[in-house]
């Protein structure tokens, strides 16, 4: 049974590397890799953006600054939760793409709601939502690349998707406080980085399955039919 197990995955190796390249100049001219360090930008936009802001977030709702701490904590343990049972979900299904765009369009629609909602519990839910899609999220997305990426591909594809996502690390607060600012209230950067996740979202869409895709081949949506199946 080992020997049939390392021999399988040695198969699939050997599979994603002729057809999407093991070398790390093939991962650094991927357009897929570079689409993948997009999406996780924008993601990353909207998960340090709302956590650096959350406590001035809670405090604009109405809350006392002694409990600010304790409405914060929910959300973050609701999505430890939701990331797990989430990722579980996903590894089950043979499809992993549905989940990961799920996730992301459940939290800009999360934020949209947050936004437009007046009553801070209710506001607090839909933020805690927004969390823990976010966070369930970021629990499947890297799956994806580990597809198509395998050997030296796989470390600069991965280390490229991080470095790029990491300036959203930055540009996710920069945003929240500037519009802030501007508009004296948070519902424009709720807006804002909603906007961002469905970029995102599409993003995603737009790119499809990437191990289902030849290197170089066309970028689209539509998934290959099943073993058998024509």
């Amino acid at each position: 049974m080992k020997d049939w197990l390392a021999e399988r995955v040695a198969r699939e190796q050997q599979s994603i590397s002729a057809s999407h390249g093991n070398t790390l100049r093939s991962a650094l001219t991927n357009p897929k890799v570079f689409t993948l360090a997009a999406i996780n930008f924008c993601c990353i936009v909207g998960s340090v953006g709302i956590g650096l802001w959350m406590p001035q977030i809670i405090k604009s709702m109405g809350w006392a600054n002694s409990t600010v701490g304790l409405v914060a904590a929910p959300p973050y343990l609701f999505g430890a939760v939701a990331m797990t049972v989430w990722a579980r979900l996903a590894n089950r299904s043979q499809h992993r793409l549905p989940y990961v765009v799920g996730a992301l369009t459940l939290a800009a629609l999360a934020l949209v709601a947050s936004a437009l909602l007046s009553d801070p519990v209710l506001k607090i839910t839909a933020l805690g939502l927004a969390v823990a899609s976010i966070l369930a999220f970021q629990a499947t997305f890297w799956a994806i690349p580990s597809t198509f990426l395998t050997g030296r591909a796989a470390a600069g594809g991965l280390a490229l998707i991080v470095s790029i996502g990491n300036l959203g690390g930055f540009a996710g607060p920069f945003l929240i406080g500037l519009i802030k600012d501007m508009t004296q209230s948070f519902t424009g950067p709720f807006f804002c980085v909603a906007a961002i996740l469905a970029v995102g979202t599409a993003l995603m869409l737009w790119l499809g399955d990437p191990s289902r895709q030849p290197k170089g081949g066309t970028v689209h949506t539509t998934a290959a039919p099943a073993p058998g199946k024509s």
